[in-house]
């Protein structure tokens, strides 16, 4: 909760609780008639259904979203630390996924950077990219924050790479920031902080943890920038262009940015604290011309995320769903 009675308000059948496991195989049988196509989403539960999916009559047509490859995002955890564990996980990860990738009949991500690696291992003709987020684009709103010399870090803190961003934002770019700026603070929202997050709390920051999406939305009127200081990571990052939808300055890394198309006309892009710092300190001190990047918000909005971009790529594959629409 509170998704599954969203998802039923919406008219969306949510199969769940113990009793629909204990009896998939037989829901699936009686419905299998009128399934055309099944989505599945990330490699480990995507292992988890597809022996049930494998076994229907008529078999449906799968298709598997990825989101990220996380062989790739191990990697490069496992450079940033030089962790040979992690290079091993990654690898057993590479066989995970590829081998989930050989049982589906499409292949979908959302960053041209996964569907370029996947390109030598899977045949060209599964893969698909698809924007991350298909919007019904309104007017964004107005840039005012009420505390321009807060910043806004958002991110679920059951990913690792968000747990070693938000730790190296207050321990090495948060105190160069108050070198200049001594009253800016810091905002961390994101469900499942460990207590290594929950650690970083002070006079300077807020863990917040989960946050409704009303508290968010206030959040984000409220600051004067966010930023996403990922150093590792993999696919498109959701709290990207969420905070652009949300007509933010947004100060990011190339991870951050990593598959977004265009992304440097509407945000900026450091990879040092340093340098993150001291961009960050130019926007809360009203130092920055932010005026150009947030004028191209609701344009590349338009361009790169409208729900039309996304039916362009779904109705190679869903040409019955397309004319209905």
């Amino acid at each position: 909760q509170p998704y599954t009675e969203a998802l039923q308000a919406l008219g969306v059948e949510v199969l769940v609780g113990e009793s629909i496991a204990r009896h998939l195989d037989s829901w699936l049988a009686e419905h299998a008639a009128y399934i055309d196509e099944v989505f599945l989403h990330r490699p480990h539960v995507a292992e988890q259904f597809l022996p049930h999916l494998e076994r229907m009559e008529p078999q449906p047509r799968i298709g598997y979203v990825g989101h990220d490859l996380h062989y790739l995002r191990i990697e490069r955890e496992a450079a940033l630390k030089d962790d040979d564990g992690l290079r091993s996980e990654a690898q057993r990860w590479r066989k995970r996924e590829l081998a989930v990738m050989a049982r589906v009949d499409r292949i979908y991500y959302f960053s041209e950077v996964e569907i370029e690696e996947l390109g030598t291992q899977v045949p060209a003709e599964k893969l698909r990219q698809i924007p991350l987020y298909a919007m019904e684009l309104q007017a964004l709103p107005d840039y005012a924050p009420s505390h321009a010399q807060e910043l806004l870090f958002v991110g679920g803190y059951g990913h690792p790479p968000n747990v070693d961003a938000a730790t190296w934002l207050v321990e090495e770019i948060l105190p160069r920031i108050h070198q200049h700026l001594p009253s800016a603070r810091l905002h961390l929202v994101g469900s499942n902080p460990p207590d290594s997050v929950r650690a970083l709390a002070g006079n300077a920051v807020t863990v917040h943890g989960y946050v409704s999406d009303e508290e968010l939305t206030a959040l984000y009127r409220r600051v004067g920038a966010a930023v996403v200081p990922l150093r590792y990571g993999a696919g498109v990052k959701g709290k990207v262009i969420e905070a652009i939808a949300s007509h933010v300055p947004l100060v990011t890394t190339d991870v951050g940015a990593e598959g977004i198309p265009d992304c440097e006309a509407v945000m900026w892009i450091e990879n040092t604290a340093e340098l993150l710092a001291q961009r960050l300190v130019r926007i809360l001190s009203g130092d920055e011309d932010v005026g150009a990047r947030l004028g191209q918000h609701e344009a590349w909005l338009a361009t790169h995320f409208d729900t039309r971009r996304a039916a362009e790529v779904l109705a190679r594959d869903l040409p019955a769903a397309e004319r209905e629409a």
